[in-house]
């Protein structure tokens, strides 16, 4: 599904990003690096920033001890 934001009123905004973080599920936050390498982590800490525009804000953390946090490339 593809949703233009710039299609929606404030309001619908507002709505639409209120339903994806309440209940809080696991977030999937991909990226792809400078070497075309995919990832995918998931992300329980996340919450909505902004409606407008549609800002959804997530926390990336070490766990300690120098470890990086743990996900998968793809």
């Amino acid at each position: 599904m593809k949703i233009d934001p710039n299609d929606l009123a404030s309001q619908d905004s507002a709505h639409l990003l209120g339903d994806i973080v309440v209940p809080r599920p696991i977030a999937w936050v991909s990226t792809v690096d400078e070497n075309g390498v995919f990832n995918l982590a998931p992300f329980s800490c996340y919450g909505l920033v902004s409606s407008f525009p549609m800002v959804v804000g997530f926390s990336v953390v070490h766990i300690g001890m120098g470890r990086k946090r743990h996900s998968q490339k793809y």
